[in-house]
This record gives structure tokens, sequence and C-alpha cells, in this order.
């Protein structure tokens, strides 16, 4: 007797084609989901990583002009200031660090896109060895006339700070040539296309301390002679409906330096104080040993856990090193 084949299966019964698809689709839902997962793992990473890098970028590039608040081309103490109604800001014993309420309180150079009610940090030096140029020949009582080596940053109008050893001056340019590579400190009214809007002048084209108007006897043959920099730190409006880190140097356009920065204040040490005041608090600016600057960083995306933005704020402290004991 012979024994039948057995029967061929030919297909899948409809249950078993069911239970195949339940577990296909379990199996592409936990990829899906673990994909998901990953992706927003890395999103929160990223974002996080690029508000370190900015808040890192912002503490390096403000400590940087922090630490040379009141800093000279030259080791000198004594600078002669010669221009007409001198601010303070200008001079080096003076307020070279201090900090306003809002924009609307910084005396020159306003910025236009600051933050409503937000804090302003000025800073001035007169330090900056990109910006440096030579004078190679001055004789200041025949004229008001210095030959310099090449014009660089400065222009008419300008604010400028030149040195020579333990001897300094404060004066606004009346003309900066660029073919004769001159530059003229004469006394009277300023203005010009550089600083023009202080437009203070100078009072002598002596370059001498203690002044003596009729009796120009310092050269500064062989000295170094650069722009005075007035420099400003505030949150801004930037162009894409946020708000960014501006730096704006005397009245040069405004200077995005970093994006996504949502909040700013200062805090400052004075000499002999054990407590960091805030802006509205301080008396004496030439006291200030030291600034506390808080950050607050803002994600591009919003990667946080109820779907909203990330916020991070950092407080990063700096040492004024010119008035350090």
């Amino acid at each position: 007797m012979s024994t039948p084949f057995p029967r061929r299966q030919l297909g899948l019964t409809l249950v078993e084609l069911m239970v195949a698809l339940v577990l296909g689709l379990v199996v592409i839902g936990a990829v899906t989901n673990l994909f998901l997962t990953n992706r927003q793992t890395y999103r929160a990473t990223e974002n996080l990583a690029r508000m370190q890098e900015n808040l890192r970028f912002a503490f390096e590039l403000m400590a940087r002009d922090v630490r040379e608040a009141g800093a000279t081309a030259c080791p000198t103490t004594v600078v002669a200031n010669v221009l007409k109604d001198a601010p303070t800001s200008w001079s080096r014993e003076g307020e070279s660090l201090r900090a306003y309420g809002s924009c609307n309180a910084v005396p020159t150079f306003q910025p236009s896109n600051c933050a409503a009610g937000t804090p302003v940090l000025a800073i001035s030096r007169a330090s900056n060895s990109a910006g440096e140029v030579r004078v190679t020949d001055h004789d200041p009582e025949t004229s008001a006339t210095m030959n310099i080596s090449h014009v660089g940053p400065l222009k008419t109008g300008d604010i400028l700070f030149v040195c020579k050893g333990s001897q300094a001056a404060i004066f606004q340019a009346t003309n900066v040539n660029a073919n004769s590579l001159t530059v003229v400190h004469q006394a009277g009214t300023g203005g010009g296309q550089g600083q023009g809007q202080l437009k203070p002048g100078n009072e002598t084209k002596c370059l001498d301390f203690p002044l003596k108007p009729n009796q120009c006897k310092t050269s500064f043959k062989g000295g170094t002679l650069l722009r005075f920099e007035h420099i400003l730190w505030y949150l801004g409006n930037n162009k894409r409906n946020g708000t960014s880190l501006y730096r704006k140097v005397n009245d040069d356009d405004a200077v995005e330096m970093v994006p996504d920065i949502v909040a700013l204040d200062f805090a400052f040490l004075s000499e002999n104080g054990n407590t960091y005041q805030t802006t509205a608090s301080v008396g004496n600016w030439t006291q200030v040993r030291a600034v506390r600057a808080i950050v607050t960083t803002e994600s591009i995306d919003a990667v946080g856990t109820g779907g909203e933005r990330l916020r991070r704020t950092h407080r990063f402290t700096v040492a004024l090193r010119n008035r350090l004991p």
C-alpha cells in the first residue's frame, strides 16, 4: 500500500498574516521610537553644546576688554589731556570702566539697537596693538603736526592717544591726511568724520604736562599713536527678532558678537569691599577692581522636556589688571 504524500501548504492563513503584520509593526515602531529618541537626544546635546560655546565665546571676548580697561600703549600714569571740557572717561585716572542702567544713560556713542531696560558696560582704553601707528617726526615748537608711519584706522575728529616712555597725551585730531601721512592737533573746536559727535576740540596745540599753552616742548618723535577706544558691551536687538550680545567701539557700527543671548547683567567689586554691588549701588567707579557678568543664553530649538527652549545662566568674574595692587 503506498504512503500518501503530505499535503503542501501553498500560503498563509489570514490569522498568520495578521500576526506577522502585528509583529512587524511592533518592530518598526520600536526602531522608529529608538530613532526619534536618539534624534531628540542629539538635538538637545547639540543645542547645549552651542549654548556652552556661546557663553565661552562671550566670556573670552568680554573678559579681554575688561582686563584692559584703562590700559595704555606705554607704561605711564601721567597723561596730558588737552581736550576742551574733557570727560573723565578719556583719562586713565578717570572712569575707564563703568556701567549704565540703560542705553539712554550712555553719554556718548549711544547704540541704536539696545534691548529696553538692559545695562551697558563702558570701557575706555588706549592700548590696541593692531591699531598702533608710529610717530616718525614731531616738532611741537614749530607746528602742530605729527608725521606718522601709516594712517591705519585714524580719522579726522578721532580722539587720539600718543605716548613715548613716561610722556603721554590725549587730544583730538583736527586733520588726518593719508597722502602726506600727517596728523594735526591744532587748538580749537573739533569735529570731523571720526568721533565728530563729541566735538570737544583742543584747549591748546601743546601736548605738555602740566599744560603750557605757550610753551610747546614735548616731542613725541619715535612714540606710539593710536585711537582712544571707548567700548560698549550690551544686549541688543538683532535682525532675527531676537537679542544678541553686541560690542560697539567709538562711533563705529555695532558688531554682533554672540547670538541667542536673552539676558545680561553686571555686578562689581570695589576696593576694600567684600560683596558685589549692582550698577546703581556703585558710588565710585574708579575703585572698581572686578566685574562679574551674568549672561543667559537660549537654545535655538525647542528641545526641552516640555517642548520649550532651553536656557542656561552663567556667571564669570574678571579682574581689572590695571587696578590690581
